[in-house]
């Protein structure tokens, strides 16, 4: 028991070299799994062995009249007898096994948690402070119109400033537009999503707003890891 805690806790030593946002996400998980391990495993070679030495009295029946145990020891025991008997072979066929993963770890991307296509968008533009009311859904009503001349965009529905609820913090001078994009097969011809992005961020020129253009789950995850909405942030203190 005690090593099989040992190996698991091991196996979760690589999440801490995460680095950015993968770190931020897995990084609480790989320490309290890591400290719940550790702590198990300690009680497995301290209190475990005086517990048992309490709890468990009488005759203990032997194993091998467990019948679940004497299946698998049926289908494990040929098995080990065949490596016994053939250890070159084994290693051939273990090594050739190990070598048919090179092919797809080559393929593999470099990054540990790529950006998805979530097919639709969310555009977050900042205005000025001390915009009013009125303003702001005037604002909202202009780009969404803008947004909407894009034959890709099917719906546009947006709000300024938050919602009724205590937990949205978002003043009202920051803007929520979702933006909903029609199936692939309605694009135009050698559309792609960073074209797109780019047409949009042309068509919706309103002076006072700062346009970010991104994915709505990707947004809600840059959010709550760093509290900025947008991949790219610049922070000033002093």
């Amino acid at each position: 028991l005690f090593f099989s805690l040992l190996i698991i806790t091991l196996s979760f030593v690589p999440v801490f070299t995460l680095q950015a946002q993968e770190g931020r996400l897995f990084g609480p998980l790989a320490y309290t799994k890591t400290y719940a391990m550790a702590a198990a495993a300690g009680l497995s070679i301290t209190l475990i062995p005086v517990l048992m030495g309490y709890w468990i009295r009488g005759r203990i029946p032997d194993e091998q009249r467990n019948p679940i145990t004497r299946a698998l020891i049926a289908l494990y025991r040929p098995a080990l007898d065949a490596v016994l008997r053939w250890p070159k072979a084994t290693l051939v066929v273990a090594v050739a096994v190990f070598a048919t993963t090179a092919w797809p770890v080559m393929r593999l991307g470099g990054e540990f948690l790529p950006p998805l296509d979530e097919g639709d968008l969310l555009y977050m533009p900042s205005a000025l402070p001390g915009l009013s009311a009125q303003k702001a859904a005037e604002l909202l009503q202009i780009t969404d119109r803008m947004i909407k001349t894009v034959p890709e965009v099917q719906r546009v529905f947006g709000k300024a400033g938050r919602a009724e609820t205590a937990t949205d913090p978002a003043p009202l001078e920051m803007f929520e537009t979702t933006v909903q994009l029609k199936p692939r097969d309605q694009w135009r011809p050698g559309m792609t999503p960073e074209k797109l992005v780019e047409e949009l961020d042309r068509t919706v020129k309103v002076p006072g707003l700062t346009n970010i253009w991104i994915p709505p789950i990707r947004n809600r995850i840059d959010m709550l890891a760093t509290g900025i909405k947008s991949p790219i942030g610049v922070k000033v203190s002093g």
